[in-house]
């Protein structure tokens, strides 16, 4: 303004005035401010910064010039008041298309970010013109990488950039880049790391909008983390061939002279009006105020204005000047935009000269970065070379060049390879170029020979393997012909032996054991163990190598592998058999106390087996978990199972469910987890982690992961192969700290075994250096140790006989519970007292029917588990409704319910209006429910009601029932299937009951025909008034648990699995423990009651304590109550006509025991499976009999 102002040849008579107003470049502000000052009557606006449409427009409204000098948005371009000195985004293309045209790429992919994507679509459309005659084989538009990492996206990553390479890279040579430093250096890496710059055939071109200077260029390819390390860029392995194949499109430097504008800036920035001096703290020093370009582009529009106004207001000769004229002339932005543009260029303040396109826009000045020696220091990082302008883009004759500029190149380029990259290979991206050869036909001779020579070659190898095997496997040892094992036939049928049952000491026999199938084999036990295949099993050399191996196996904690016995589809491994079973059923049997030595003794023995194993030419045990881990009958622990992975692989995926599946993988290391193909074979380092789990199992005692706060195997395996956070998923050692043997030394060796870097776990020698502490330095003998185990056993046989007791009387009562939720309860009160119970008439009672309208279509339309989730949900809800009223609900089948009234305790008149109003409680609560899996559907239920006289009584000996006779009955049931979908029908005599007691709205229906029926008159109920019968209030949380649980999602677990019980932390009711081969004695039913007594979660009872010849009035030693009565023949029950009218003399708890074990077979069909063992034991053999007099 002040060289305007003072230049006497430009705008003599005109001073310009300046009215500032900092915006901080948002579009509402800087509109507010430009509306202010255009009704100040300003001439004419330079600026804004950053957005620049909005602003444009409204200036337009008022036809005031606006000449923006930092603004990028290529919309403004057509406002005809609008111009600016700044150029462009898109103007870059054309420098862009003027490189690409000098050295000949006629062929390019564009890569470009979101915010870069109008420059990107100027480039296509320039390509695409005829004068240039380009190809752009692609075009991929990624999200800002800022974005990208704010919302936490997968582009954030760098895999975004080697798949996007992946797609392009055999279809294009030159990518031209849109987008942030940052983002180009990942690209760029990824494409160093794919080796496409090895060769020097691929070219990068970037293009940035800043000026360039050597210190800001360095962004281009170190990101700023490589400066804070002290080396040099010459240390980075193939950063030179990457640097070499980048080209920067950028803003040109100013000149030299450029420095004294800049001095002049800085002077002026200290006056008036912004009085920005330079602070106190930098006057003593070299600092010097950074002035950037935009202040040349400020300087440049003002002075254009100055010039477009100056040659409108005196370029006419004659002209009266006046001072309205002037003003006229000032505020006229289309002349002026129109005086600026005739102008076509001008010299700017950087020293070059700039030219204008028709809307006004800057078309700038660009250069050319190539990678070039220049020595640059950067912090601690130095290098030799540098990306410096070898090349600058000069307007010249746009019309001969098509209106592009020309590239003058000032040095040449050292490309990454011998010579220039070319923009498609020689034989085209599809090698459809270059000529098929001559030689095809010999070529195709040689692959049809090689392939025969080949198949040759294979069916000979073949066929050598076969007689190889055959050689030797008739000189293997650890062959065993099944008619070495004793009664092989018996042996291989029976699904199970039992084992650990045969050992003759007290403790075996008081000690539930787990049944495993043995045999004999030259005169001593062993164990079997039958792996079947689906198909035929061919044994590979390598196997039988290792079962050599493994039968030479001789160390006192290895379970001695002796043979095995080879069938087409199946292997029956043979083993030493050891009866105290494996280490997984001690620790889960709480009846063994196990103190801190007894626990060392384990753990050393266990470290001892493994040592041998990891020594020895098989290397590792590769399926390590406490079930593999089994006790001599001297407590001495062996490792089993080992070796043959190929072997065991494939029957144990396809013997157990999916539940027994996932819980084998509870001991597996993450890093195994991982590698499903190949982890089932096992590392030295997964043993490892696997005896970190065993060693909190044995100290902890809760099963593996016990305490985790996680049931499901399935759960627990999927969190420690893939973490929810950077911690990993391991027991708690909290339980450990809380243990005798929990030392911070036990703990620190449990957490170094299972850390989730394999390098990082000890091997077995440091593991028992580390863990010597645990003996306490001595060397006791493991008799010793047991001696003072059946001393505490002693101790604790009395509060183990206290306990058994309370765990009887709690089985008691349980037994009575679901006996009443099956009979009524005066029913069964005299059951149980012992009397019989006889029929009876009973005058008037009044009976419900009600069934599901469209039940079996839909039973047709839903799968077996969905009508049973429905009818359930359906029936606890009516069951809970009806728990308010004085009625007893009969039975239900299918989708009949039936309930009555006035039995078998007389309730006078209030059977009727007890039954009306729960049906309309019934009726009001189908209304609103709402079916699970059909949600959309409305429930149809059909209610029939009659009132007369009826005969009850308890029918049948297996299972028995208290059921209801006589014409009553089948009125009722007609009443229902005579009805109407949500309608309650009901008969003569209920709406005579129904006016007797009052309360109750009834409507007629007329005269309906029923099947076996005369003709007779019904009626509708339709409500009640407030003398109705009234529900009582009804405590929910007394009610008794629901029966029903809804099955698992896999149904695999209902099959067979191991024998073994399950932990005690993966039990619940969603989850129940898989059925066992065998059963020993009557299981508790511990779901049905509200409340539980607490108990340990898997306490064992004795086994018989018959055997010892001690007599048991009531309870058997396995835990079952048994009557007395019921084991002497002449005093059988036959049949309820025999029942005598007086009760038992002998009212024993022992009499309801009968009561519990039928309940409990009536539910599991195994009755009397479990408790003929025990009986048999003390002579009674023929219980059949039994069978039919136990009610």
């Amino acid at each position: 303004l002040s060289k305007v102002n003072n230049d006497s040849s430009l705008l003599p008579n005109v001073t310009l005035v300046l009215r500032w107003n900092d915006t901080k470049g948002e579009t509402v502000t800087t509109t507010r401010a430009i509306t202010d000052m255009i009704c100040d009557d300003v001439a004419a606006f330079f600026g804004p910064e950053g957005s620049c449409y909005v602003e444009a427009i409204v200036a337009q409204a008022r036809n005031i010039p606006m000449i923006s000098y930092k603004c990028s948005d290529y919309r403004p371009s057509e406002v005809p008041t609008f111009a600016r000195t700044e150029p462009p985004n898109t103007q870059v293309t054309k420098s862009v298309i003027a490189l690409l045209r000098h050295y000949q790429w006629s062929k390019f992919s564009i890569i470009t970010e979101e915010t870069w994507r109008p420059v990107a679509r100027s480039l296509e459309e320039e390509a695409k013109k005829k004068v240039n005659n380009m190809t752009v084989n692609h075009k991929k538009i990624i999200m800002d990488r800022h974005k990208c990492c704010e919302l936490v996206l997968p582009c954030c990553q760098t895999g975004i950039w080697y798949q996007l390479i992946q797609e392009t890279k055999n279809r294009t040579r030159i990518y031209v880049f849109f987008g942030t430093p940052v983002s180009l250096i990942d690209m760029m890496t990824t494409m160093q790391a794919l080796q496409l710059f090895e060769k020097g055939e691929y070219v990068v071109i970037h293009v940035d909008m800043m000026t360039y200077s050597p210190r800001e260029a360095t962004k281009y390819l170190w990101k700023p983390k490589t400066f804070n390390d002290p080396n040099s860029c010459h240390e980075q392995p193939g950063f030179e061939k990457r640097a070499r194949s980048l080209l920067v499109v950028v803003s040109t430097a100013p000149l030299q002279n450029y420095e004294i504008f800049t001095e002049r800036v800085r002077l002026y920035n200290t006056k008036e009006p912004f009085f920005f001096p330079t602070p106190t703290v930098f006057k003593n020093v070299s600092y010097v105020k950074f002035v950037s370009i935009y202040a040349a582009y400020l300087y440049d529009s003002v002075w254009l204005y100055a010039r477009a106004l100056h040659e409108l207001i005196y370029g006419k000769n004659g002209r009266n000047i006046t001072e309205n004229l002037i003003k006229e002339v000032a505020k006229n932005g289309t002349k002026i935009i129109e005086t600026i543009v005739r102008t076509k260029t001008y010299i700017s303040a950087t020293g070059f000269k700039i030219n204008l396109d028709t809307n006004g826009d800057s078309e700038g000045n660009f250069s050319v970065l190539a990678y070039k020696p220049y020595n640059i220091t950067v912090e601690n990082f130095t290098c030799t070379h540098h990306l410096v302008p070898v090349g600058q883009f000069q307007q010249g004759n746009n019309n001969q060049l098509g209106g592009y500029p020309e590239l003058k190149v000032n040095w040449t380029i050292d490309w990454a390879g011998d010579q220039k990259p070319e923009d498609e290979p020689s034989c085209g991206f599809d090698h459809s170029r270059c000529a098929k050869g001559e030689s095809e036909g010999s070529i195709a001779a040689a692959v049809i020979l090689a392939i025969a020579l080949f198949c040759a070659m294979v069916t000979t190898l073949s066929m050598y393997r076969k007689w190889k095997i055959e050689q030797e496997i008739e000189g293997l040892l650890w062959k065993i012909s099944p008619q070495d094992l004793l009664d092989p036939q018996d042996m291989m049928s029976s699904p199970s032996k039992l084992s650990l049952a045969s050992a003759t000491s007290l403790e075996s026999r008081c000690v539930p054991q787990v049944f495993a199938w043995t045999g004999k084999y030259r005169g001593i036990v062993v164990r079997l163990k039958d792996m079947k295949f689906t198909k035929k099993k061919d044994i590979s050399r390598d196997t039988m190598k290792e079962m050599r191996l493994m039968r030479s196996f001789i160390h006192d904690n290895v379970n001695a592998f002796i043979g095995a016995v080879v069938e087409p589809m199946r292997i029956v491994v043979v083993t030493e058999y050891c009866a105290k079973g494996s280490l997984y059923d001690i620790v889960e049997n709480e009846d063994i106390k196990l103190d801190k030595m007894f626990v060392a003794s384990l753990v050393h023995d266990l470290i001892k087996g493994m040592l041998f194993l990891h020594g020895s030419t098989l290397g590792l045990h590769g399926n390590l978990k406490s079930a593999n881990c089994v006790v001599s009958s001297r407590w001495v622990l062996q490792v089993a199972d080992f070796g043959l992975h190929e072997l065991r692989h494939c029957p144990e995926n396809e013997s157990v469910g999916e539940h027994q599946r996932f819980r084998n993988l509870l001991w597996t290391a993450p890093e195994l987890l991982r590698d499903e193909a190949h982890g089932y074979r096992g590392t030295q380092k997964g043993d490892v982690y696997a005896f970190a789990i065993i060693l909190h199992e044995i100290i902890v005692r809760k099963g593996p992961f016990g305490g985790c706060g996680r049931e499901e195997p399935e759960e627990i395996v999927q969190l420690v192969r893939c973490p929810y956070s950077d911690e990993p998923f391991r027991p708690d050692v909290d339980l450990v700290r809380d243990s005798e043997v929990g030392s911070e030394q036990v703990i620190s060796v449990m957490v170094d075994s299972w850390a989730e870097d394999p390098d990082m776990r000890p091997d077995f020698g440091t593991i028992r250096s580390r863990l010597k502490s645990l003996r306490g330095g001595k060397q006791r003998n493991i008799m010793d140790q047991m001696m003072e185990m059946m001393e505490k056993y002693a101790n604790n046989l009395e509060e183990l006989v206290n306990q058994r007791t309370m765990e009887v009387y709690e089985e008691k009562r349980k037994t009575e519970d679901l006996l009443h939720r099956m009979l009524p309860a005066p029913v069964a009160k005299r059951l149980t007292s012992g009397f019989g119970v006889e029929p009876e008439s009973f005058d008037l009672v009044t009976i419900y029917f009600s069934d599901i309208v469209g039940f079996t279509a839909m039973s047709a339309e839903s799968t077996p588990l969905q009508v049973v989730n429905f009818l359930n949900d359906l029936y606890t809800l009516f069951d809970r409704i009806i728990k308010g009223y004085d009625v007893y609900k009969v039975e239900t089948i299918g989708d009949a319910y039936m309930v009555v009234s006035g039995l078998p305790l007389r309730n006078g008149d209030i059977h009727a209006g007890a039954i009306a109003s729960m049906s309309l409680d019934l009726l009001n609560a189908v209304k609103n429910y709402k079916i699970a899996h059909r949600p959309d559907e409305t429930l149809k239920l059909r209610i029939g009601i009659h009132t007369g006289p009826v005969v009850a009584g308890v029918v049948g000996l297996t299972m028995p029932r208290y059921c209801l006779f006589g014409d009553t009955v089948n009125t009722a049931s007609r009443m229902e299937s005579n009805g109407e979908p949500l309608k309650i029908h009901i008969s003569q005599q209920c709406c005579t009951a129904l006016h007797k007691l009052g309360g109750y709205q009834v409507q007629p229906r007329g005269i309906i025909n029923m099947k076996g029926k005369k003709p007779v008159e019904t009626y509708w109920l339709v409500g009640a008034t407030e003398k109705a019968v009234k529900p009582t209030e009804v405590d929910l949380t007394e009610l008794p648990p629901p029966l029903f649980c809804r099955p698992r999602k896999s149904p695999k677990m209902m099959g067979p699995v191991d024998s073994r019980r399950q932990s005690s932390v993966l039990r619940t009711c969603a989850q129940p423990p898989a059925p066992r081969p065998l059963v020993r004695g009557a299981q508790s039913l511990d779901p049905l009651p509200s409340t539980a007594i607490p108990r340990s979660p898997v306490k064992r009872s004795c086994h018989s304590l018959q055997e010892k010849g001690v007599v048991c009035s009531g309870i058997c030693g396995n835990g079952a109550l048994v009557s007395d009565p019921l084991l002497v023949d002449n005093k059988r029950w036959h049949s309820l006509e025999t029942v005598s009218a007086e009760p038992c003399t002998k009212k024993s708890l022992a009499t309801r025991s009968s009561l519990r074990s039928w309940l409990f077979g009536l539910f599991n069909n195994t009755t009397f499976n479990a408790s003929d063992g025990s009986l048999r034991k003390v002579g009674y053999q023929d219980l059949q009999p039994e069978r039919e007099s136990i009610v």
